[in-house]
């Protein structure tokens, strides 16, 4: 793949290139789309929700639903009057309180219900507090037991010319201490083209690796895709990519050696955080009292090779100079 070779595409001009900008999406992350005809409401896919929420908005939310219902059972309460003996009559701190006492089933004695109204409310509320209680309890251990992978991905994909082969390398970690085992990574282009009728469709070509497959994913891993007349990135320049908003899509998926469970991971490459001639640093090294030390802080550490330090560049289409 060159950098200064005439692109094959036709105009890539703004006209040309205003229908593709919109759709990039892999880059970018859920909150920055607007779907538009769809309405996701939250009470639809309430679980789905309430899984996928971030802690923040699952810990302010659950405690609005928890006040919210004990305000509205003690405006029950106190309309009421003296259904509740104890409570100071008027006293709206003194129901409120009898609520959450009722909610969580403490019950500590000092106030009871006498008036058949009261009782039905507080039989309401015990029954409604028992289902609330299971709902919070099941979703807090499914959100802590989601199988999660702390991966991290090089935030540039680099593409470099080494002997007679052009190559692109996306730099991939396991963060945590236990190993991902039969761990399977893939690379796809996705790019937004023409068709002969004027439509934009948005098109998927597999990026071959030479090694898909990794038994033991411990510490790093180099995913690496040959850039030769089978690959999708054959030919194609730095312009031909940011015309049709291309990206590097690169999913992982394997099992989690502690926990059994099936872990997945993703990113995606636009255009524009790829970098040339240049190669990731080495971060693993072994110590002279046998120790592995990774440096995590050099992850995204890149350096050019020899060659390109004196100006190689390798600016011939589809092939390393």
């Amino acid at each position: 793949m060159a950098r200064n070779a005439a692109p094959p595409h036709e105009s890539t001009g703004p006209a040309g290139a205003r229908p593709f900008r919109a759709h990039r999406v892999e880059d970018h992350g859920h909150d920055a789309i607007i779907r538009v005809g769809q309405v996701d409401r939250i009470w639809s896919d309430f679980y789905h929700h309430a899984l996928t929420a971030p802690w923040s908005t699952f810990f302010y939310g659950s405690l609005i639903l928890y006040v919210g219902v004990n305000l509205v059972f003690a405006l029950l309460y106190m309309a009421d009057g003296s259904g509740i003996t104890g409570a100071h009559p008027g006293n709206f701190a003194d129901y409120f309180f009898f609520s959450v006492q009722t909610l969580s089933t403490v019950g500590y004695g000092g106030m009871t219900p006498v008036s058949h109204t009261a009782n039905l409310l507080a039989t309401v509320e015990v029954l409604g507090g028992m289902m609330i209680n299971a709902l919070a309890t099941g979703l807090i251990f499914a959100r802590f037991s989601r199988p999660r992978a702390r991966v991290m991905f090089s935030r540039k994909a680099l593409i470099l010319a080494e002997g007679s082969q052009l190559h692109l390398d996306i730099r991939i970690a396991n963060c945590r201490r236990s190993p991902i085992l039969s761990v399977d990574v893939e690379f796809a282009l996705a790019r937004l083209i023409r068709t002969p009728s004027g439509r934009v469709v948005r098109q998927f070509d597999p990026l071959p690796l030479q090694q898909s497959h990794i038994p033991v994913l411990r510490f790093t891993c180099t995913p690496t895709h040959i850039i030769n007349e089978h690959s999708p990135l054959y030919g194609m320049t730095e312009h031909d990519l940011s015309a049709e908003e291309a990206e590097i899509i690169v999913s992982l998926t394997g099992t989690d050696e502690a926990s059994g469970q099936s872990v997945f991971a993703r990113s995606a490459y636009g255009f524009d955080r790829m970098l040339y001639n240049h190669r990731f640093v080495d971060i693993i090294n072994a110590g002279p009292d046998g120790r592995i030390t990774v440096d995590y802080s050099r992850f995204d550490h890149t350096e050019a090779p020899p060659d390109t330090q004196t100006g190689h560049t390798g600016t011939t289409a589809g092939q390393p100079g």
